[in-house]
């Protein structure tokens, strides 16, 4: 056999040689630790969010609340993570604010005061607490609950003195959205079908101190309405200033508006012309008045 051919043979075996070779060791190198490490996993923050819906006045159970993973990012500092609180912490407090399931639990919506001082836990710093009377018509035939806001209505009749008075009646928004935060003894917004078919007696509000003294002298001046406001409705901080009103004439056409008695955007009810007579008797003197018997705008002082 000629050289050449030897060589050529040599060739096929080296080439056939590194086709089953290669293959070998670089699953060898695999093996290894030639593939990338697996990076480490990365911590997870569980957050304690509420696991079924948490009413105004509820008290917190364990089963009420459950660790949840949350996304990666800053959290704000009412949150109770797991590590930093415990579920221990928030058992037995009471729910001033409503929690739907999947809410995180925040400590500033929860408290723990005693039983005598759970209305005063849930007010705002600086604000009241106050009740009114309501029917059925004047109170929303039932339909009211903790957590909505109402306008308060004062419907009072006003008297008239003199020949030909006549009374009226008018009505003032004395108040704009203002916050339901009891429906008789019940702080909580849970709704409850035996619950829902009864009439509640009164309505507890959250005021300012200057809203508190309107609603007083309002009581005792005729009946308080109150007025269910919509949820999408926007609410003003001091909305004591905001009055409207509504007479009689506005609402009928059996009165004359020349006969409202003298008040704010309403005319003044006319009044009959007189005589003035100024008496003296030596170094006295006196006014006297007398009724005017002819048609003239007014009197003269005599």
């Amino acid at each position: 056999m000629s050289r050449r051919v030897l060589l050529i043979l040599l060739a096929l075996l080296l080439a056939a040689g590194a086709i089953f070779i290669t293959p070998m060791l670089l699953r060898g190198a695999g093996g290894r630790g030639g593939a990338k490490p697996e990076a480490p996993p990365h911590p997870i923050t569980q957050v304690l969010v509420a696991k079924s819906d948490l009413y105004i006045g509820d008290t917190v159970k364990p089963t009420d609340v459950v660790w949840q993973a949350w996304p990666d990012g800053p959290l704000p500092p009412t949150y109770i993570v797991q590590g930093k609180g415990r579920i221990q912490d928030v058992t037995g407090a009471l729910v001033t604010s409503r929690f739907a399931p999947g809410d995180p639990i925040t400590a500033g919506h929860l408290s723990r005061p005693t039983n005598s001082a759970v209305m005063a836990a849930i007010l705002r710093p600086g604000d009241r607490a106050v009740t009114v009377n309501v029917t059925a018509s004047t109170g929303m035939a039932g339909f009211l609950a903790p957590g909505d806001r109402v306008d308060v209505i004062l419907t009072q009749t006003i008297s008239s003195t003199g020949p030909g008075a006549v009374s009226h009646h008018v009505s003032e928004t004395l108040l704009h959205g203002v916050h339901v935060v009891g429906i008789d003894q019940n702080l909580s917004d849970k709704k409850d079908d035996k619950k829902d078919l009864v009439v509640p007696k009164t309505a507890t509000l959250e005021v300012t101190p200057k809203q508190a003294e309107i609603i007083a002298v309002a009581e005792d001046m005729g009946v308080l309405t109150l007025a269910l406001d919509s949820l999408a409705g926007a609410h003003d901080e001091d909305s004591s200033e905001r009055v409207t009103r509504t007479w009689d004439t506005d609402a009928t056409k059996l009165f004359s508006v020349s006969s409202l008695p003298g008040a704010a955007g309403a005319p003044a009810s006319p009044t009959a012309p007189t005589w003035t007579v100024q008496v003296i008797r030596g170094a006295t003197s006196a006014s006297m008045t007398f009724p005017l018997q002819r048609t003239a705008p007014g009197g003269p002082t005599l």
